[in-house]
């Protein structure tokens, strides 16, 4: 049985009472549209490309609500990248920053640790150390693009501006470690949640070594590291060709001294090298720089001995989650005999060689590629 609701009903009704009507009107309808099928036709298009264009419209002004405001965040990333400028700042010497007491010759109390800073939102803070006679400056370039947050710190007395000063006089490369720890751990109390990566250049490396010793030692003294990067570790005396020439040095003649060290290389590029480096150094206090070299002289094994090398290395690698140590060509007859070495001992996946030169290391397109990689590793 059919169930007819009262609307079918009253449209029956409608139609029932005025069916005359209705099938005039429809007539006159399909005969319409009989004639003027193309104009409907046309109409029916035409509305439906206004529906569409509307929703184009709609979509492309979602569009460009969109880029707008893609536009203004870049724009006010490069804004605040602007604002993340390279500050040189200091950390000030303090009596109680030393557990052990100092020998008298070495006056550090009181004075001033710089370092260059350039603080980001990144989860990760590197911090930069430099090589024999140099300075913060050197990881500038890298430091103005590099997305972590990094610190370079400049060894006590290695400013030019601390040249002449007799507040800084020359102290041993292990005061020097003492210094260098106490900043890492300032910068890591400063930014507790951030992950600590640690790079050394040259010499630079051999301070790590120095801190590794020393946090081995003192281990409540040791901050939490995630990684670290060595370019071109010393050795033996076989890579110490210039500190070792600088060791020898006597700053009371400084011009004769770097003029000798100058007729060191027998290739142009080497030439090139050496003089961009004595360039650097000639206007720093030579006697802190001899000094220091004196002692990294001291620290390593004649030419063909290894021992020492692979003690220190380990003493690094215990304390980070993740160690890679590059060469550059400098070190290429070298590298063979360090990498067979390792694998004895089962060392991998630690040591790589880079077709670069060795201050090539501090160039800023270098340094955030390699370093980005680590922190991906």
């Amino acid at each position: 049985m059919i169930n007819n609701s009262p609307m079918v009903e009253k449209a029956a009704a409608f139609v029932g009472r005025h069916k005359a009507a209705v099938t005039l009107t429809g007539g006159v309808l399909g005969a319409a549209l009989g004639i003027y099928s193309d104009e409907a036709r046309a109409v029916i298009a035409w509305t439906w490309s206004h529906v569409i264009a509307g929703g184009t419209l709609v979509t492309l002004a979602v569009a460009g609500v969109f880029s707008l405001a893609w536009w203004a965040r870049g724009l006010t990333e490069r804004r605040r990248e602007l604002r993340r400028e390279v500050v040189r700042q200091f950390f000030d010497i303090h009596a109680d920053d030393f557990e052990e007491d100092l020998p008298s010759d070495n006056a550090v109390i009181g004075r001033q640790l710089w370092y260059l800073e350039r603080t980001t939102e990144s989860s990760d803070l590197v911090v930069l150390l430099h090589g024999l006679g140099l300075d913060a400056d050197d990881f500038r370039p890298f430091m103005n693009v590099a997305r972590q947050h990094t610190a370079a710190i400049t060894l006590f007395g290695h400013n030019v501006e601390e040249a002449r000063d007799n507040r800084y006089r020359p102290i041993g490369m292990a005061l020097h470690a003492d210094l260098i720890s106490g900043a890492i751990n300032n910068l890591q109390r400063q930014y507790p949640y951030k992950r600590l990566t640690l790079v050394g250049f040259s010499v630079g490396c051999d301070m790590l070594f120095q801190l590794a010793e020393l946090w081995r030692d003192h281990p409540e003294r040791q901050p939490k590291i995630r990684s670290m990067l060595l370019l071109d570790p010393n050795i033996n005396h076989s890579t110490m060709v210039i500190s070792g020439k600088v060791a020898r040095l006597n700053p009371e003649q400084p011009l004769a001294e770097l003029k000798r060290i100058a007729q060191v290389p027998e290739e142009l590029v080497e030439f090139q090298n050496f003089c961009e480096y004595l360039h650097k150094i000639s206007g720093k206090d030579l006697c802190q720089v001899q000094r220091y070299a004196a002692d990294l002289w001291a620290y390593w094994e004649p030419d063909g001995q290894y021992e020492l090398f692979f003690q220190r290395l380990e003493r690094v690698r215990a304390i980070s989650d993740t160690t890679r140590v590059f060469f550059s060509m400098h070190f290429e007859q070298r590298f063979n005999d360090v990498v067979a070495r390792a694998r004895q001992r089962g060392i991998r996946q630690v040591f790589d060689l880079r077709r670069v030169d060795h201050f090539e290391f501090c160039q800023d397109a270098f340094l955030k590629r390699e370093i980005g990689a680590l922190l991906r590793a």
